[in-house]
């Protein structure tokens, strides 16, 4: 009895422990939009059925109006969304054209008018730019940057460099347990030991080291946040800053993309200190 119920504490800690990264992120890697449903003379419209589609995937999120109008919908996966509102005495009012990135948290707020037969409201709607409850300073490298800056290595962590304050680490400083060498960054002059990375929320830093484990290919990531000031005391440890890494999802288009890497003596600039030509390991392909 007393073996079975050894065993049975164990298994609780083992489901304990496994369901905290899924909740950690669900809290840090998606995006959340949220608003107020409103009648033409500016009342809130209760009990309005919102429903948003990922334009891409089709994937729909669905919520439903408070008394006072509001709604909100957490957990978005980075994308292009159609928002759909409904409510009895209502016409239809569709918004297109809502782009939302990783960490955003955006407002939309819907007008509803009163419909007549077979009367539907459409528009074209573009995300605020302005988020007036974020308090952090962060940016956001979004996949057109990720694919079209070159970086010699396809580290797509190098474009955190881009963000103000952030720097190079101690990149060639790494134990030996460490998985492949990564870009270590520093924000504002502190540790490269201080920061939080995360993949689809997941914390990925390697606590032997400090730094941050394998990341995901540059093919595989959709975006990611750098936020370097004014974080929030939810994301844990962070000190120096923290880098939000999503992963692509699957669409209903096909495609693809084809790259090559190129290096040869020919083409580069010898350097000063190297004897001329330039030996052979200078040639890669």
């Amino acid at each position: 009895m007393k073996l079975r119920g050894m065993l049975i504490v164990v298994l609780a800690m083992i489901l304990l422990v496994a369901g905290i990264p899924a909740a950690y992120a669900q809290g840090s890697s998606g995006a959340q939009l949220n608003g107020t449903v409103r009648d033409a003379s500016g009342g809130s419209v209760a009990k309005a059925t919102v429903t948003l589609r990922d334009v891409e995937t089709g994937r729909t999120y669905s919520a439903v109006s408070t008394d006072t109008g509001y709604y909100v919908l957490p957990n978005l996966a980075p994308g292009r969304y159609e928002l759909v509102v409904d409510a009895t005495g209502f016409a239809k009012s569709t918004h297109t054209g809502i782009s939302l990135s990783v960490g955003q948290v955006a407002t939309i707020d819907v007008d509803m008018k009163v419909a007549s037969v077979g009367e539907k409201v459409e528009v074209t709607t573009e995300t605020p730019p302005v988020e007036p409850t974020r308090t952090e300073v962060s940016q956001v490298i979004d996949s057109k940057q990720i694919g079209s800056l070159p970086i010699s290595g396809r580290l797509f962590t190098d474009f955190a460099l881009l963000t103000p304050g952030v720097t190079t680490g101690r990149t060639s400083l790494q134990s030996t347990i460490t998985e492949t060498e990564v870009t270590r960054i520093s924000f504002g002059g502190m540790r490269d030991l201080s920061n939080l990375v995360t993949v689809d929320g997941a914390d990925t830093i390697n606590s032997a080291t400090g730094s941050q484990r394998a990341t995901p290919s540059q093919e595989a990531v959709s975006e990611f946040r750098v936020v370097n000031n004014g974080f929030s005391a939810e994301q844990g440890r962070a000190m120096g800053g923290i880098v939000n890494i999503i992963t692509k999802s699957g669409t209903n288009d096909r495609h693809g993309s084809l790259y090559d890497y190129l290096e040869n003596s020919a083409m580069n600039a010898r350097p000063m200190l190297l004897p001329d030509p330039l030996p052979k390991t200078f040639r890669q392909n």
